[in-house]
């Protein structure tokens, strides 16, 4: 069993191996993951710019989310699961986390910009793909684009 947390700042070094290494698992060659490795890694101040929170079992780092905020709208800016733990239910469990964290911070839209490997996950959680967009670490590169309006939720009787 896993459990959900926010990250540490010891802990960003590690957070973007995962990130790396979950890149890798879809077969991309090792120019193409060092071409990644900017883009995909944490730096200090993302402590400070975005929430970040960890799945983890026994001090083993299982996977990683982290949402970025501009008015009313949240960006899934990452969410990687380490390949060992792919399909046990974590990548599921950091989405209801943006979710839940995005809900509570007052955004009306999630985004999600993703890796065409990842597109099939993000329809199955409920998101609607808006087309393409031209990729950040990529230029010239396109990649999906997911929303989800997320509707205010109705305060339980008693709260």
């Amino acid at each position: 069993m896993h459990q959900l947390r926010a990250a540490r700042i010891d802990e960003l070094a590690k957070l973007t191996e995962l990130c790396l290494q979950s890149k890798a698992f879809w077969g991309y060659d090792e120019a193409f993951i060092h071409d990644c490795r900017n883009k995909l890694t944490f730096q200090p101040e993302d402590m400070e710019r975005s929430q970040i929170c960890v799945a983890e079992h026994n001090h083993t780092l299982l996977g990683v989310a982290q949402l970025l905020f501009t008015d009313e709208i949240a960006f899934l800016e990452r969410l990687f699961v380490a390949p060992a733990n792919l399909k046990t239910g974590i990548g599921k469990a950091l989405f209801g986390w943006s979710i839940n964290t995005a809900h509570r911070a007052g955004a009306k839209r999630l985004l999600i910009e993703c890796d065409r490997h990842s597109a099939g996950f993000y329809q199955r959680m409920g998101a609607r793909e808006e087309g393409s967009v031209e990729s950040g670490a990529f230029p010239g590169q396109r990649v999906p684009r997911f929303n989800i309006t997320l509707t205010p939720c109705r305060r339980a009787e008693g709260q």
